[in-house]
């Protein structure tokens, strides 16, 4: 009798389900609102382990034809800046300048943010809609307004391109030195460009570094570059050719989130110290340059590779501001609260997230436990796939620890339901459950164990964290109000912030 009331309830739950996910499962067709916020935040443009990257695109274009202008403008800016996107929101820009002039070029420079985005939009604009009167003033728009000798030397060929194209006229000699990235530029001439590298000592430097570099004089280009505010970001080209001096110097001009980035070249060049080390990696640096903890962590797994005596020194101390990120963070509004992080270890969740050679599903989902676990002191931890395993890591480890523990059990099928049951066999009564998922599901569905547990603990909140790219969802938006369900999409430090407005927002409302 109980298996068929179970039956009956699974059955009336999914009833009103119209479509079905990749395995045949029942599901709902989200709302194109919601299907914008899921694209922009989880870039769904590219392979995941079960949907096809050539029909998510189709699918994704088929969105926005008929997306509303307003809602799409939204969509693309907060995946932009909050979901730390590109792909989708700077394809969502393009189809928007169809649908409105105005509201295109209203938020034309809070999508396209670096040289680099100016150029993939000019690629998406050509394949897809052409260049009108519209985006060509845009694109000078942003020309005019962003420029800075940084972005010149940067992005100085890409630029190029843009003014070309959009046929920008600049009275400004920062444009002559832009343009003689091509030796022939119709205007351009000797006399503009010298006047640039007068009236811009950091261009002329730039120069100079290059010649120096280029004729071997490695110790005037140690020189130079110590002693100008060149962007090193566009030495790239010349960096096979650097001496440790001159990369000890490279290390200490880089910006926090270049450095980052380069941290086990620096440890191989030889030219890390602890003091440098210290001085640009730590929590307050990484706060201020929005450097995330996963990328610190991308960092650990690539200094990790450089095992000797001399770099265990730099993954250990990486772990340590893991752990120094998780614990200053304010978490005052979660505490005196029962939490349970349920992340999904099924086997696709160790897809790569998008184009990373390096994260996964898993290593996201794994980070989040690491952070509550670190943070809060009454967290149950269920991670799940067929059904809930046992999780005997300490809270006082470290994040790095967490990680590698639920890294270390990714496998099996997705049944969704199955943290959830295991609450209700348990009497775990949790004010607050956290989900993290591919939403790839079979079992008997995740919805009609939380309606269950929701009938018995009405007070209960989810948070579904959907690192998917699926146009599918496994809980209808008409009825996740009232059952307390926060369905997010996309995974960054920015869910954390998203949490707590909820957690104050919910707070409010009873008092």
């Amino acid at each position: 009798m109980k298996m068929l009331k179970e039956n009956l309830n699974t059955m009336v739950t999914y009833a009103s389900a119209d479509t079905t996910n990749a395995e045949g499962f029942a599901a709902w067709t989200p709302s194109d609102a919601a299907l914008l916020e899921q694209l922009a935040m989880t870039g769904t443009l590219g392979n995941s382990f079960y949907a096809n990257a050539k029909d998510a695109a189709k699918k994704a274009v088929a969105i926005l034809e008929r997306a509303d202008a307003q809602a799409l403008a939204a969509a693309i800016v907060r995946g932009r800046n909050e979901g730390f996107m590109r792909a989708f929101p700077i394809l969502g820009l393009v189809f928007l300048s169809k649908k409105d002039a105005f509201l295109f070029q209203d938020i034309f420079k809070k999508v396209i943010l670096t040289g680099n985005d100016l150029v993939d939009f000019i690629e998406v604009a050509k394949a897809v809609r052409g260049f009108g009167r519209s985006l060509k003033t845009a694109i000078a728009d942003w020309i005019q307004s962003k420029m800075t000798p940084c972005y010149a030397q940067k992005y100085r060929r890409e630029i190029a391109d843009a003014i070309r194209l959009s046929r920008f006229k600049g009275g400004d000699s920062i444009y002559a030195y832009i343009l003689s990235a091509y030796p022939k530029v119709k205007g351009n001439s000797a006399e503009k460009l010298e006047k640039a590298y007068e009236e811009y000592p950091e261009l002329a430097a730039h120069r100079d570094f290059v010649a120096a570099v280029e004729a071997g004089s490695l110790a005037e280009a140690e020189r130079i570059l110590a002693s100008n505010n060149l962007d090193v970001n566009s030495l790239t080209a010349y960096y096979g050719k650097f001496d440790a001096s001159l990369w000890e110097v490279v290390a200490r001009r880089s910006p926090v989130m270049r450095f980052v980035k380069y941290l086990a070249k620096f440890l191989r060049e030889g030219v890390l110290t602890h003091e440098m080390l210290r001085s640009k990696v730590n929590v307050q640096s990484l706060k201020k340059a929005k450097v995330f903890p996963f990328r610190l962590y991308t960092a650990y797994l690539a200094v990790e590779k450089e095992m000797s005596a001399s770099g265990k020194w730099v993954s250990d101390y990486l772990a340590d501001v893991l752990n120094e990120y998780a614990t200053s963070y304010d978490w005052s509004v979660f505490a005196d609260k029962r939490w349970v992080i349920a992340p999904d270890i099924s086997g696709s969740m160790g897809a790569r997230i998008g184009g990373s050679s390096v994260l996964t599903y898993a290593t996201v989902s794994a980070m989040f436990v690491g952070f509550f676990m670190k943070g809060l002191n009454d967290v149950t931890v269920l991670p799940w796939d067929e059904k809930v395993r046992r999780y005997s890591v300490p809270r006082a480890d470290s994040v790095m620890t967490h990680i590698k523990a639920i890294m270390d059990m990714v496998e099996g099928g997705t049944y969704m339901e199955t943290a959830v049951n295991y609450m209700l066999r348990k009497n775990i009564d949790a004010d607050y459950s956290v989900f993290l998922t591919d939403t790839e599901e079979y079992g008997s569905g995740w919805l009609a164990a939380w309606k269950h547990y929701h009938n018995r603990y009405p007070n209960a909140v989810a948070f579904v964290l959907r690192g998917d790219s699926y146009m599918t969802s496994p809980i209808p938006e008409y009825e996740a109000e009232k059952l307390n369900v926060y369905q997010i999409f996309g995974w960054n430090d920015s869910v954390i912030d998203y949490i707590k407005f909820v957690l104050e927002k919910r707070k409010r409302a009873v008092a």
